[in-house]
């Protein structure tokens, strides 16, 4: 008998719970009619979140990567792209775990198989996983309306918290960016759970469905760290809607979930010994009141963004720290986190006083403990003060502290429910726009970092962002310009000095090329490319000791077949020919078809006489390249000028010197110069004489006297009658 009475109010609970899902025998479903009366309103509004997600979403179907993780942990990651393989399985759950991981940010295998299964669906089709993550991202807002609606019997309340999540602009992080699978995977498991979890507690206990729940918590954990928190919002689910904790022990509610407890303490174990996880090298530099002076704004912040979702970015400085500099400012602004402190306070007391109403508990604290993990008390991923997607899920309890309360005060009132019907409507409007315009802003890489720019325009490490990207991207002169902004910020930035000097280089702006160039070295003395650049702009002032120096130095620390090529070519300026010999065969050890070390050889073989080996080289260089400037003009040099009568060709020297004429870039004036040696070689000293004269002429105009007087000597020699000798 007792175990009668337990089953029919166990029955009597299911079916007040959820009045329209009843599964009594006593109201069956007997026509079409009867099961779209019933179930319609559910349909209509999980049509309604799908459309509402296209709307928002669809866009992304034309986007690509993005230069933010989405290299790292996508597009560039050599496991990822061999797709969903057996060894690909295995890697995943070993990535992220210990110090030496470089490939992985922390442990998530299920999100790095995500990434895989794309890869093996779509290739590197950018659209194909953005729109896999919108679908997610759809089931995830269906799901919770489902869950919330079986847990609280309610329709329309369970309506509009599915319909924020959907629509919100924080959360087009998460689903627009490819890199964030992990938040939109990790949603879909922890609603699942939660769904599984309330399946779990409908009948006394049974394995199949307590297994159910272990494994969608499981699977959510693996998906990301941050749902270590995933029994504690059960636990508060126990308290409202579940109403469990008046008829279950404490007791028992806690050794149900130690499971949970135990998966979350493993997970943060993993987690904590990934390098990726942690930035222990920023806190270090900070005071002690930083970490929760940030952790109180955060808290504030992602409030305030919440009701006023202006400016999002993906990227939030720490406030009152220059970024990456250990000798940037400290300062928190303590007025504003007076006020969010105050605030925090404040909700806190009203739910004190409010208590018996649950939704405002458990809404709260649902908020609180969500971001726990992420808020920067204990550990912090990333160099970002906060990130929009950290309120990916914690977000649903302050809708529950919106929606429940709001329904409660329209009652019974036909004009109240008015009222908060449209506003909700309104607010769901309002938002899916917004949330539109913000997905606009992850369609590329210069989009994305355009936008942090202009949401942090004090910010030098967003300025660098973009000039990183703008670079990718070939826009060079744009991102000189973003890099001086940068620098007018934080001038010991070391890419965006060696960026802004190599460009300045190519512009023939060598004073000011070589002050960016120092000033990066004295940020970071140990880079290659500074003193590669560096000592070529010594080599163009003919200081030449000093561009041997730096050379030699780039070639200690990268010993490339660049840094060799450079070296040799001052070592050959120099006059210091074998050892330039030496250097120019390194680099082709290094490099066997590293043209710019032939041409030096050949120049080198020259200078020492050999002009067979040096003609060899040459005619070495143009099989490979045929329109290679520098070889073809020091061939027809050779051939026009040499002192060998056996290695002058001087019909062949003005085919090359004319073709040379007809290529892009180079300098004109050394290739007229060699047109009218070539011209002299073969008799045609008129032509010689004038083409010579244009070429010192254009010297003299350039700044180059020098070169100038030299042909002007050599046209000497044409006006009566005579070929140039080398």
């Amino acid at each position: 008998m007792a175990h009668r009475e337990s089953r029919r109010r166990g029955k009597a609970l299911v079916e007040e719970t959820l009045p329209s899902m009843s599964l009594s025998a006593s109201h069956p479903v007997k026509t079409h009619h009867g099961f779209v009366r019933r179930h319609g309103p559910v349909m209509l509004v999980c049509a309604l979140l799908l459309l509402l997600v296209l709307v928002i979403y669809w866009q992304t179907r034309g986007f690509s990567f993005v230069n933010f993780d989405d290299n790292t942990f996508v597009y560039k990651n050599s496991h990822v792209l061999r797709g969903l393989t057996w060894e690909n399985v295995q890697w995943s759950f070993t990535a992220g775990i210990g110090k030496d991981a470089t490939d992985a940010d922390y442990w998530r295998p299920v999100s790095f198989m995500s990434h895989m299964l794309d890869v093996s669906l779509f290739g590197l089709n950018a659209g194909g996983h953005h729109l896999m993550s919108v679908a997610l991202h759809a089931l995830t807002a269906m799901a919770l309306f489902l869950v919330l609606r079986g847990m609280t019997a309610t329709l329309w309340r369970s309506a509009f918290v599915a319909a924020l999540f959907a629509v919100h602009p924080l959360h087009v992080e998460s689903v627009a960016w490819v890199a964030e699978r992990k938040d939109v995977l990790s949603g879909l498991f922890f609603v699942l759970a939660l769904g599984a979890y309330r399946f779990y507690t409908l009948s006394s206990f049974r394995w199949g469905r307590y297994l159910l729940m272990l494994l969608m918590s499981a699977l959510a954990m693996m998906s990301k760290p941050m749902l270590v928190t995933l029994p504690c919002v059960l636990l508060l689910v126990d308290l409202w809607p579940l109403n469990r904790r008046g008829s279950v022990p404490l007791k028992r509610l806690l050794l149900e979930k130690a499971p949970l407890f135990a998966m979350a303490a493993m997970v943060v174990a993993f987690t904590l010994t990934c390098p990726g996880a942690k930035n222990d090298a920023l806190w270090a530099t900070l005071p002690w009141y930083y970490r929760p002076g940030n952790a109180v704004l955060s808290y504030g912040t992602y409030i305030w963004q919440t009701l006023w979702p202006a400016c999002l970015t993906c990227f939030y400085p720490y406030p009152g720290l220059s970024h990456f500099d250990s000798h940037a400012s400290t300062t928190l602004n303590f007025g504003q986190v007076l006020v969010s402190f105050i605030a925090l306070l404040s909700i806190t007391a009203i739910v004190a006083w409010q208590r018996k109403k649950s939704y405002l508990v458990v809404g709260w604290f649902w908020y609180l403990g969500m971001l726990a993990p992420v808020i920067g008390l204990f550990t912090q991923a990333g160099d970002q003060a906060h990130a929009d997607r950290y309120t990916y899920l914690s977000m649903i309890g302050l809708s529950l502290m919106v929606a429940w309360p709001a329904a409660q005060w329209a009652g019974a009132s036909l004009s109240r429910r008015r009222v908060i019907g449209a506003s909700a409507v309104a607010v769901v409007i309002i938002l899916t726009v917004v949330a539109n315009k913000q997905a606009t802003h992850w369609r590329d890489s210069v989009s994305l970092w355009s936008h942090v720019v202009e949401c942090n325009p004090g910010d030098y490490a967003s300025h660098s962002g973009l000039g990183n990207t703008l670079v990718d991207a070939g826009r060079l002169d744009d991102a000189v310009s973003t890099y001086q902004r940068a620098l007018e910020i934080n001038p010991t930035l070391v890419r965006a000095n060696l960026v802004v000097g190599i460009q300045l280089v190519q512009k023939g702006r060598l004073n000011e090329a070589e002050n960016y160039l120092h000033r990066a070295l004295i940020a970071e003395p140990q880079t290659a490319e500074a003193h590669s650049a560096l000592a070529y702009v010594l080599l163009c002032k003919s200081e030449l000791q000093q561009a041997v120096s730096h050379y030699g130095t780039a070639v200690s620390i990268a010993p490339d077949a660049s840094n060799y090529c450079g070296l040799g070519n001052a070592l050959l300026q120099s006059g210091e020919l074998s050892k330039a010999i030496e250097s120019y065969q390194r680099a082709l050890a290094a490099d066997s078809k590293n043209l710019d070390a032939k041409v030096g050889l050949g120049m080198a073989y020259t200078r020492l006489g050999q002009m067979e080996a040096a003609v060899t080289f040459y005619k070495k260089v143009l099989a490979e390249s045929p329109q290679h400037l520098p070889a073809i003009n020091n061939l027809a040099w050779l051939l026009a000028t040499s002192k060998q009568d056996s290695l002058r060709n001087g019909a062949q020297a003005v085919t090359l010197a004319e073709y040379s004429l007809q290529l892009p870039g180079g300098s004109k004036v050394h290739l007229w110069h060699t047109l009218a040696a070539a011209y002299a070689e073969t008799g045609q000293y008129d032509k010689a004489a004038q083409v010579a004269l244009h070429a010192a002429t254009t010297a003299n105009a350039q700044g180059n006297a020098g070169l100038a007087q030299q042909i002007l000597n050599e046209r000497k020699a044409y006006l009566t009658g005579l070929p140039w000798r080398e």
